[in-house]
């Protein structure tokens, strides 16, 4: 199933599913008890929202060989913390509150949680995650050159777009995963050349930190083509994953 939020007319937030891109009503708890009632129309009928509400966004950085930082004896991931304001929708549009800093997007694949329980084994994260989706991390560059993965880097309101659904039977275990910027792919990589895979990222995750129904965790970017794309000012920017969707959204640079 792929399961939406939306709207339809401005009405009150639904939950959805797509059947050969027509919307159905969902009634229920997704989680564990829903019905799928009536169609309601074409997919482009609808204003698609970010198909969850997660309490948190956790991210890993440097999962791929080729990202700067990477070495060969990394010993555990590397994560940081988007939060549940930073997630936004598909076609939402992205300003910099750091409009003097350079901006840049990220394509990940990312698995929604379910039922993970603490010190989880890979066997239970499987049987434990509701489905995935495509997650754009956005990135501003820090000031005085801290950190890009702290908090003023990572944590801006929409700077984690999520969607365009949630496929609870996709199969990720080697799918291409690409970034596209003004219609010029600038990132590519396959799920399968991921030195975490997201079974082991949730089961060490949940040796220490409660992971919530709902919650994201975003697997990491691949690697750049001829170097890192810096986001100009009205850029279009799609996550693209391969049998699994596109997420689009355009930038803004200077707040108005």
């Amino acid at each position: 199933m792929r399961l939406i939020r939306y709207q339809l007319n401005d009405s009150k937030i639904s939950f959805g599913c797509i059947v050969n891109n027509e919307v159905w009503h969902l009634i229920g708890d997704p989680l564990s008890d829903y019905t799928i009632e009536y169609k309601i129309g074409n997919i482009n009928e609808v204003k698609l929202l970010a198909p969850c509400q997660a309490s948190k966004v956790v991210a890993l950085a440097i999962n791929f060989p080729g990202i700067d930082g990477y070495h060969d004896n990394m010993k555990e991931p590397m994560v940081f913390i988007k939060p549940s304001t930073s997630v936004c929708a598909p076609e939402e549009v992205i300003i910099n509150p750091f409009p003097e800093l350079p901006i840049w997007g990220e394509a990940e694949l990312a698995v929604v949680i379910k039922n993970i329980p603490a010190n989880a084994t890979q066997e239970q994260v499987i049987n434990g995650i509701y489905g995935f989706t495509i997650g754009n991390d956005v990135t501003v560059e820090n000031i005085e050159s801290r950190d890009h993965h702290l908090a003023r880097s990572k944590c801006p309101d929409n700077f984690c777009p999520i969607g365009p659904w949630i496929d609870t039977e996709f199969d990720s275990s080697d799918c291409l995963i690409e970034a596209i910027q003004n219609n010029e792919v600038v990132r590519k990589g396959r799920s399968s050349e991921q030195v975490w895979q997201w079974k082991q990222i949730i089961a060490w995750l949940s040796t220490w930190m409660t992971l919530n129904p709902w919650d994201v965790i975003l697997t990491g970017n691949p690697p750049d083509i001829g170097g890192l794309r810096l986001i100009t000012d009205g850029d279009i920017f799609s996550a693209r994953i391969e049998g699994l969707g596109e997420l689009t959204n355009r930038f803004i640079l200077n707040k108005e």
